[in-house]
């Protein structure tokens, strides 16, 4: 008896040949098989492009955003070798300090540093009162090698009317500095005399901000009028700054501190390093970020700091890529659904004909796999691109933005492509797998109606949600007391790890439930219009079809849910902590700690349509408004208003600060909060203040003005206390008062509004009052306000900021503003797009597959109206189902987030801003109400426009 046997292997009866193992067969059985299937793929996506683009948007779309904010992450985050241009150009290491304590480093300062408890070793001939460029010597002498001195000053310049601040990099470029100072033209300056002109160069930036670039202009170095002199321009870089100036020496009188650039050949090595930490110097060496030690290497300390960083940057990464998975998978589910509903029929011809469920499997995650690969590769590219074009813009706008080099990580972008093509695949297999059950007798009949669905899905989606929901409140401990204590024991407490798995774990679980809930939704619709209930049994019966798409309108509105609910809680706690400062509508200039600003400056920037007020306070305190505050003991004059039963020492807040105390501190120089006694015009204060009758008449005749809870007629101390800079101990304040008397008072009650109109003050005096009348006054801001009492003019409030300068506060008063508007308009725009193109498509899929009963309909008399009806109802259905189910949803992660977010409030009111207790929860319901009427009423509203022609009537023949 003879054996058959094929001539081709892959055909063999058995499971291989004694020339080819079966191991062997089968793997290039399932090689050939794969390939038909790519190929009938690739022909798919040629011959139906308008599903194909479908698929190509729904993936690109979100691959491309993340793939733009991994590169603009990377770009932002200037690290490693990208920090050596701009930190110490062609040097060889950078130092800062000495602390007065011995330090433990990574291989930069800023990823992991940490100090000792003993003293540092102290650096031969180093004064700490001194300068960099005083103290170089001393430095080169400990290294034993050539340092280069760098610190950096504020210059104000006024141009063409305006003051303008700009940041002065002091480094001398004739040491040779590569791209850390570059001459372009004319030559280096020379270090500035005591008199005599200051040489400089312009940067780009102070170009731009209109430096000359040459010439001389007059500026002042921090509070030091000198003359410039242009030598030349440079391209200049530093790590957190973009200098407009350059110079080769600190000009100011207050150019302490700063840092040294190593130079010459010799590196700095990870041992120098640590020896130079023991001086108290933070060390970043060019040596060693090119190769940086081993974790074995490191300080506990400071290996756990950079490991904790890692850790957080890992969770990050994790989740940006699990989120993209999951928003991708469920946004191309409906797509897949399409492509699987309307090849049914093809499938079903295929199954008939001896094709195995494998086979047809196959045919579907092929075109998974290239649709998903050519949009992700193409999606990637274009992120790139876009983070180009956002970092060119934002460089043109901001020096400050995206200092250093374009960071395009090859490694974090195929991770995203592999995510992306993933999620694509994931998405194709629901349908995929559905094909093992394909009815194909009812297929070829043009019957397709979902199975009853499971309970054991619904039990396990019920399960799954409630968990969820438990884990996510209970990781920010939002859990209500009753639930928390049985839950937190078994979770622990304020985990973010918790809050992640949570929400993931709620949403999945209410993913399981979409199907039981279009079942309940086509029970519930016989109450409904006709359409409506057309609508809704068609939900029901085709869940197949119509779950996928819910599914994806539901992650979307509950993303949305949640950063909304988060935006609008800590907004709203932002509103009640808000406090006005002035008059609304009119403009407080606050000079701040600018000496050289006065009021004829001010009425000058301001024009002569607006008045300008003074506002006087007391000054007891020469440290307080004074960049060189004193260095050797002095004494703080003080003002105070001491209630029945407390002593003057009581009322000093800050001095005497404790529970026995809380009662006294209620008004003066030295209150809780800003502490400032403004001292006006008796008709201003009754003006600012809108007071009448008795209470307008006694501020004219010198009574005080006090805001809060205090009785008539009051006690005001005045004296002054020690304070000594240099203590490392308590000292005794040794209060002195020189008088201690009754004085006449308006009390007015703590609300907003009136310490908005009292400069946020807790006491007022008139300046007629003879209690001011040997005060020590100092002018820190004005009031600039309109004759008529009508707001400023927006017009003259840009004037005033850009003649004033930068370093002067120019804030109109309008109240509390949000500062979310832009965010929150564009997340409603783009979920409320996400959600119109998956409605679209479903719909689209469902009017494919209503051809026949729309002809019938047309046959028996259906108008194109309403063929229109039923086409929006479909579309208004499925929106409506899956945003009420993504808002419910979306709430308790939005709960979640909440509680951390606006929990250790304070209320601004209070004596010391007293945090307050609990939390606040808003839910935007006007935002989620647009998303949630808005956007099914718009897709209904295109549905039905998409009804244009009537439907092919022809004889059916069931």
């Amino acid at each position: 008896m003879s054996t058959l046997t094929s001539p081709r292997p892959d055909l063999a009866p058995g499971p291989g040949t004694d020339d080819e193992p079966a191991d062997a067969s089968r793997f290039a059985r399932w090689r050939s098989s794969w390939a038909v299937a790519m190929r009938m793929a690739r022909r798919d996506v040629r011959r139906y492009r308008g599903r194909s683009a479908l698929v190509v948007v729904m993936v690109l779309l979100p691959t491309l955003l993340l793939s733009a904010v991994v590169t603009l992450a990377y770009t932002e985050d200037v690290s490693g070798v990208e920090q050596i241009p701009s930190l110490m150009g062609s040097g060889q290491a950078v130092l800062e300090g000495p602390e007065p304590f011995p330090l433990a480093q990574g291989p930069t300062p800023s990823e992991g540093l940490a100090g000792g408890d003993d003293a540092a070793t102290p650096v031969p001939g180093y004064d700490a009162e001194a300068g960099a460029d005083v103290n170089a010597a001393a430095v080169a002498d400990l290294l034993g090698r050539p340092v280069v001195a760098e610190s950096g000053e504020s210059v104000r310049v006024t141009l063409d009317g305006r003051r303008r601040s700009f940041s002065t990099l002091a480094l001398d470029g004739r040491a040779g500095l590569g791209e850390k100072l570059t001459l372009t033209t004319g030559r280096w300056p020379e270090a500035p005399a005591s008199d005599g002109p200051v040489e400089a160069l312009v940067t780009p930036e102070g170009e731009r901000r209109g430096l000359p670039t040459s010439g001389t202009f007059v500026g002042s170095f921090e509070g030091t009028e000198r003359t410039v002199e242009v030598v030349g321009t440079a391209d200049a870089a530093t790590r957190w700054d973009r200098p407009g100036l350059v110079t080769a020496a600190p000009v100011g009188e207050r150019a302490a501190g700063g840092r040294w650039i190593v130079t010459g050949s010799m590196p700095v090595l990870w041992e120098d390093v640590r020896a130079l930490n023991e001086y108290g110097f933070q060390v970043t060496s060019a040596a060693v970020l090119a190769d940086p030690p081993g974790e074995a290497e490191l300080a506990p300390e400071v290996r756990d700091q950079i490991v904790a960083n890692g850790n957080r940057t890992a969770m990050y990464v994790g989740l940006a890529g699990a989120m993209l998975l999951v928003t991708t998978t469920l946004l191309v589910g409906p797509a897949f659904a399409v492509n699987a509903s309307r090849q049914r029929r093809t499938l079903a011809l295929t199954a008939s004909n001896g094709a195995p469920t494998a086979a047809l499997r196959r045919t579907v995650l092929a075109q998974a796999l290239v649709l998903g690969a050519l949009s992700a590769v193409v999606a990637v590219g274009l992120g790139v691109a876009a983070a180009y074009g956002i970092v060119v813009f934002a460089r043109a706008r901001s020096p400050f933005s995206f200092t250093g080099p374009f960071d395009v990580r090859p490694l974090m972008l195929g991770g995203v492509l592999l995510c992306a093509v993933a999620s694509t695949v994931v998405a194709a297999l629901v349908p995929a797998r559905r094909l093992g059950r394909l009815d194909i007798v009812g297929v070829m009949r043009g019957q397709s109606v979902s199975p009853r669905p499971s309970l054991l899905v619904l039990a396990v989606g019920v399960v799954t949600t409630t968990v969820g929901g438990l884990l996510t409140l209970a990781g920010t401990n939002a859990l209500p007391p009753a639930l928390a204590s049985v839950v937190q024991p078994w979770v622990g407490y304020s985990t973010e790890y918790l809050v992640v798995v949570g929400a993931v774990v709620l949403v999945v679980g209410s993913l399981l439930l979409v199907p039981m809930v279009l079942a309940g939704v086509g029970r519930l619709g016989g109450r409904l219009p006709t359409s409506l209930r057309m609508a809704t049994r068609d939900l029901a019966r085709h869940r197949a079809r119509s779950a996928p798409s819910v599914a994806a309108i539901l992650a979307a509105v509950a993303g949305l849910t949640f950063g909304l609910t988060g935006l609008a809680s800590d907004t709203e706690q932002a509103a009640r902590q808000y406090l006005p400062s002035t008059v609304p509508g009119e403009v407080l200039v606050d000079s701040w700690g600018d000496d050289t600003l006065t009021t004829e400056t001010v009425a000058s920037a301001a024009g002569p349509d607006v008045l300008v007020t003074p506002n006087e306070t007391f000054a007891g305190d020469p440290g307080r408004f004074s960049f060189e505050p004193p260095q050797d003991s002095y004494r703080v004059a003080f003002v105070s208003v001491v209630p029945e039963g407390c002593t003057v020492e009581e009322t000093l807040g800050w001095i005497s600060a404790g529970p026995d105390t809380e009662g006294c501190v209620v008004a003066g120089s030295e209150s809780f909060g800003s502490g400032a006694v403004p001292v006006l015009p008796a008709d201003e204060l009754v003006r600012r203040l809108e007071l009448s009758g008795a209470d307008a008449e006694a501020v004219r005749a010198g009574a005080v003005v006090l805001v809060g809870d205090l009785s008539e007629p009051v006690r005001v101390a005045q004296g002054t206390y020690a304070v000594d800079p240099a203590a490392t101990e308590p000292i005794d304040p040794d209060v002195e008062t020189t008088s201690d008397e009754e004085v006449p008072a308006v009390v007015l009650p703590l609300t907003k509004d009136t310490s908005g109109r009292a400069l946020q003050a807790t006491m007022l005096v008139p300046a007629e009052s003879s209690v001011s009348s040997d005060w020590p006054l100092r002018t820190g801001s004005w009031t600039v306000r309109t004759p008529d009492g009508d707001p400023v003019p927006e017009s003259t409030v840009e004037t005033l900021q850009e003649r004033l300068g930068d370093e002067v506060g120019v804030r109109q008063e309008n109240g509390f503003e949000r500062s979310d508007r832009v965010v929150v308009a564009i997340l409603l725009g783009v979920f409320a797009l996400l959600i119109l193109v998956v409605t679209l498509t479903s719909t689209a899929l469902t009017l494919a597959e209503q051809q026949t009963d729309q002809a019938t309909l047309a046959a028996l008399g259906a108008t194109r109206g309403t063929r229109r009806v039923m086409a929006a109802a479909q579309a208004f259905a499925l929106a409506v189902v899956g945003c009420v189910l993504g808002v419910a949803i979306g709430i308790v992660p939005g709960i979640a987030i909440s509680v951390p977010l606006t929990s250790g409030g304070y209320d601004p009111l209070a004596p010391g801003g007293v945090g307050t207790e609990g939390s606040i929860l808003v839910v935007p319901w006007v935002s989620l109400l647009v998303v949630g009427v808005l956007v099914p009423v718009v897709a209904a509203a295109l549905a039905a426009a998409g009804i244009r022609k009537a439907p092919q009537v022809t004889r059916r023949t069931t």
